[in-house]
């Protein structure tokens, strides 16, 4: 900290409320992101952790963070969100994969009522049930999958945008006498 100044230090308009566990914990959180950006040297950031966990009042924890820009502060989403198309691909599938289980465990409990003597016979059941999933998948989520059919954009051949279909053309007048 330059000029003396210690990281406890309160301005004088902070208030005196108590500060809570979460309040500590996100205080360090946006000390590690401005840290990660490089705002703060590794010591400075110690200091400041150590003085986040210890501090009584909220007060003290905006004393830490005052002098760092407050834009830099919000985390950066870790994950992009999933689109509403690809959720209900998502759910698709996990229904597919829901009833390809059904059938095969429905397969292998006849072959055990049945005495469980001979060959596996289910593992053809299996095998077809697997192969439909992963044709499933593919088709819901692969490149040119259900999911993608939403607002995401999809390249078409060659890797160009395919461009709208032509609109109809105008329909002809009848030549006359007829």
């Amino acid at each position: 900290m330059s000029g003396g100044e210690q990281p406890t230090d309160r301005p004088a308009e902070a208030p005196a409320l108590r500060a809570s566990d979460a309040e500590r914990e996100r205080t360090a959180v946006i000390l590690r992101d401005h840290a990660a950006a490089g705002r703060l040297t590794p010591e400075e950031l110690d200091e400041r952790l150590d003085a986040a966990y210890a501090a009584r009042t909220v007060g003290e924890l905006d004393a830490l963070v005052h002098d760092l820009p407050a834009d830099a502060a919000a985390p950066v989403a870790r994950t992009p969100p999933r689109s509403a198309a690809r959720e209900a691909a998502r759910r698709r599938l996990l229904h597919a994969i829901g009833q390809a289980v059904l059938v095969s465990a429905a397969a292998i409990a006849i072959w055990l009522a049945t005495g469980a003597d001979g060959s596996f016979w289910p593992k053809w059941v299996v095998l077809v049930s697997a192969i439909r999933i992963a044709f499933a998948a593919w088709g819901e989520l692969g490149p040119a999958g259900a999911a993608g059919s939403g607002s995401e954009s999809r390249l078409g051949r060659g890797g160009v945008r395919p461009r709208d279909p032509l609109p109809p053309p105008p329909p002809r007048p009848d030549p006359p006498g007829r």
